[in-house]
């Protein structure tokens, strides 16, 4: 009798294969007592057979039934074979139009008669009971370390285990921190990640980063130290945050805001000063265009000239990128080489930043209510809409406040003597946000045909 071998443990944690190798010596020393001839060994190692995840080798062995090249299987034991009585009437069904002879270590279930299926059935139904069980402890075992705080799973990108505790690790840490802040500023996570791809940041499992994997990062409770069981926040955790629990709140917003693009990607400006330069004639933003194409009038010839920032509203005051760019960066390189430097980034008001994160909690109160009154049908999703429009402008005021009040220590270390290297390795995001933090920038008209001047660049610094 042709005999087929099905072997499987569910986790396999040192990937050595020794269960599975030893429930196949004992399966081949029954066929070998019974005088059957095995033809082929099926094998699913760190498989469970409970889940919905495909099984291949136990696929591949019902095709091989099937088929008629198998007329018996054997397995060290029913549970093994399958945990679900549901699979297990498929494998009744088969012995039933095969005659399929079913033997298990150390006994035999004749699945060709009513007792041998009802045992069967029995013994199917006794491996669910236990799996059932198992599953009951487990969750309340993994409860009970959520109460505490305690971590579950694998360290998360950012963090490693000392003690069954979670720590940041330095370098992943500062990762998280910046793009935190640059996806506040509301640069796109498509511009982040393609930063990061380019400076050959390695990501969590991949080297490579998209849009998913940084929303998803950003979005971790355990970020701010809070601990999340069964998709609910339930208090504190022992993980060291590496986040304030007001910035993954304003994550949070942000990412679950029903108005934000579905994309996740707002626009990101791809100039230094497009939409912060102000046009000196009518106040309106200056945006970058391309050069405009000029007609020699003796020769006929034309030539285009180099792109420009323009005003987008009187459309009259036109000045070279390039030049205008080079007169405010070599500004900033001069005020940030000066021993006072530093003190520019370190003001900050905390009787308003306190007032701003009390204003905050309240304002995000009221956007749960919203989503609650929602879920219950008391409101419309336009009446949703409407009102997370409204409370998300008024966060989006307070967030701003806020951020102008706190200390700004995050381009402390620009300060110095070497602020210029410091500059050029900064993203073109983080030097819009020093350029917005620090001054303000005016292009001022002058008459045709003047040559550009840098006094027509004006520069008010920001006290």
């Amino acid at each position: 009798m042709r005999a087929g071998i099905y072997t499987r443990i569910s986790k396999d944690l040192e990937g050595s294969e020794l269960g599975v190798k030893r429930q196949e010596d004992d399966c081949r020393r029954e066929a070998e007592r019974r005088g059957w001839s095995v033809v082929q060994t099926y094998t699913d190692n760190d498989v469970s057979a409970t889940r919905s995840k495909t099984r291949p080798a136990y696929e591949r062995m019902l095709q091989d039934i099937r088929s008629g090249y198998l007329e018996a299987i054997v397995v060290w034991a029913v549970d093994r074979l399958t945990r679900t009585p549901r699979e297990l009437e498929d494998v009744i069904d088969l012995a039933d139009r095969y005659g399929l002879v079913f033997a298990n270590v150390g006994g035999t279930i004749d699945l060709g008669t009513p007792e041998g299926r009802a045992m069967a059935r029995q013994m199917g139904t006794f491996a669910r009971l236990e799996v059932e069980n198992q599953a009951r402890r487990l969750r309340r075992k993994f409860q009970e370390k959520a109460e505490k705080g305690e971590p579950h799973g694998y360290p998360p990108y950012g963090y490693e285990r000392v003690d069954g505790r979670d720590i940041p690790r330095p370098a992943e840490a500062a990762i998280i921190k910046e793009c935190a802040r640059r996806a506040l500023m509301s640069e796109s996570l498509r511009s982040i990640a393609a930063d990061l791809n380019r400076r050959g940041v390695h990501g969590p499992k991949s080297p490579q980063w998209n849009t998913t994997i940084i929303r998803q990062i950003l979005m971790r409770p355990s970020n701010a130290g809070l601990r999340q069981h069964r998709g609910r926040i339930i208090g504190k955790a022992t993980t060291i945050p590496i986040l304030t629990e007001e910035t993954h709140a304003q994550l949070v917003a942000m990412f679950t805001d029903p108005s934000r693009r579905s994309n996740n990607d707002g626009p990101t400006p791809k100039y230094l000063l497009a939409g912060i330069a102000i046009c000196g004639r009518c106040g309106g933003r200056m945006r970058r265009s391309v050069g405009r194409l000029a007609t020699n009038p003796r020769t006929g010839a034309t030539k285009r000239q180099p792109p420009a920032y323009q005003c987008q509203e009187c459309f009259r005051v036109r000045r070279r990128q390039d030049l205008v760019e080079e007169v405010v960066e070599r500004a900033i390189i001069g005020r940030l080489s000066r021993a006072d430097a530093a003190d520019l980034f370190q003001q900050g008001d905390s009787e308003v930043v306190a007032e701003c994160r009390e204003l905050l909690a309240g304002l995000d109160a009221k956007l749960d209510v919203a989503a609650a009154q929602f879920a219950d049908d008391v409101i419309t999703a336009e009446q949703l809409k409407r009102i997370t429009a409204q409370v998300r402008e008024r966060r989006e005021q307070t967030v701003r406040r806020l951020e102008a009040a706190q200390p700004k220590t995050v381009f402390a270390d620009l300060a110095g003597p070497r602020a210029g290297d410091r500059w050029e390795k900064l993203t073109l995001g983080a030097k819009r946000e020093v350029i917005e933090m620090l001054l303000s920038v005016t292009v001022l008209p002058s008459g045709p045909g003047q040559r550009f001047q840098p006094s027509q660049i004006q520069i008010a610094w920001k006290t």
